[in-house]
């Protein structure tokens, strides 16, 4: 079955925040819609890529889950907690890795006072790689990638850097920025915020959203976020995983 681009971008779109993702692989990565699997048809879309996305009609959804292989463990990504339910219907040993909230900002809401900071290079990917709490095969590509094509903010002491902060992807509307980090020896200065404030100028100077997502243990960071403006989605979200019944 021949699918409707147009019209699948339209449904992503009823709700930016949970559907990114899948707009960005779909219509924005630079990697080939070959790698992909989709479902899109009556209200729904799914995506299995290195994990499975979906959003929309629930009767759908359930219509798609059942086309998957059994006996294989799938990875959820950012998938919206009010589908849990239907979830375990298809799933055995559903694990949530990590709860979550997504957090937008307005220009109208920024309260942030940036300051003009560098920004990466290339030549930071691998030092900002082996920093990052989700370093995995093939993410050294990702940034030595993200670092080229989206903004960033860098502070650097004696030449050396002592925190970042980057945008991870973008779509038409929406920036998602993300690996905010500030080194150890250089924290309690009030680093984050410059770097965040920063950043948050950049995007929305290219006429963007800044959208990011924070694991609701992390209060630190949270507490930074929305005091410079960002509100959180109503929808919650998680990633984890489940093993096909």
């Amino acid at each position: 079955m021949k699918i409707d681009f147009v019209e699948l971008a339209a449904l992503l779109k009823e709700d930016t925040v949970v559907t990114y993702k899948m707009q960005y692989q779909l219509f924005h990565s630079p990697r080939a819609q070959k790698e992909l699997t989709l479902w899109f048809a009556d209200g729904a879309a799914m995506l299995l890529d290195h994990s499975l996305h979906m959003y929309g009609k629930e009767k759908s959804l359930d219509r798609f889950l059942r086309d998957l292989p059994s006996g294989r463990e799938y990875p959820f990504f950012g998938v919206a907690t009010s589908l849990l339910p239907l979830l375990e219907q298809h799933f055995t040993g559903i694990v949530s890795d990590e709860d979550c909230t997504a957090y937008t900002l307005r220009p109208e809401d920024f309260s942030g006072s940036p300051e003009p900071l560098d920004s990466l290079t290339v030549a930071d990917a691998e030092f900002v790689n082996e920093h990052w709490t989700y370093k995995h095969e093939g993410s050294l590509e990702f940034f030595k990638y993200i670092l080229k094509a989206y903004p960033s903010s860098a502070i650097r002491i004696d030449g050396k850097l002592a925190g970042w902060a980057v945008c991870y992807d973008a779509i038409d509307d929406m920036v998602n920025l993300g690996s905010l980090r500030v080194l150890e020896p250089y924290r309690h200065r009030g680093y984050g915020r410059k770097l965040a404030s920063s950043l948050i100028a950049k995007v929305l100077a290219a006429g963007k959203t800044p959208m990011i997502h924070i694991i609701d243990s992390n209060i630190a960071s949270r507490n930074l976020s929305m005091g410079l403006g960002f509100k959180p989605h109503s929808k919650k979200i998680f990633w984890g995983s489940g093993i096909k019944k």
